[in-house]
């Protein structure tokens, strides 16, 4: 269901919204991050995803996103960790609260990649990489528990 633009401008200044981000690694450990076209966080590097829909499970919306935002399917797909996030905005906006889960999602070949209107860039790295450059505190943290993950996996 999509919101109204006007009705939805309401609702994220009276609560949360649920989201879903998603890591997206492909077969030679690259992580994709989409710089960000609109707000919030405009013009950063950050994970594909969006909004849940009303009725939409977060798996679901997770499969959604990534189609949708990267033209990318899943080969494998798993929950990570669910976080709140508080996104400052640029002027006199108030900022933006989201709860969002976090998805780890592999991929095959990266030449599959289109972006939607979300995304002005895209960029594969590995995690590494991706670290030593300057990200949002959010996307760090998601990158660093992947990485820990994997880790405790060998």
């Amino acid at each position: 269901m999509i919101i109204p633009e006007k009705m939805y401008s309401q609702i994220v200044l009276l609560m949360p919204i649920p989201c879903v981000d998603i890591i997206v690694e492909d077969s030679r450990g690259k992580i994709l991050l989409i710089r960000r076209a609109d707000e919030p966080a405009k013009g950063q590097w950050w994970f594909p995803g969006g909004r849940v829909h009303y009725l939409e499970m977060r798996r679901q919306a997770a499969i959604r996103k990534l189609r949708e935002e990267c033209g990318l399917e899943a080969c494998h797909l798993a929950d990570v960790a669910t976080y709140d996030i508080i996104l400052e905005m640029p002027g006199n906006i108030a900022p933006r609260h989201g709860i969002t889960t976090v998805f780890h999602a592999k991929v095959g070949m990266q030449n599959d990649l289109s972006l939607d209107v979300h995304g002005s860039a895209a960029e594969w790295r590995l995690p590494a990489e991706w670290l030593s450059a300057g990200l949002h505190f959010f996307v760090r943290q998601g990158l660093s528990v992947l990485s820990k993950d994997q880790d405790e996996a060998q």
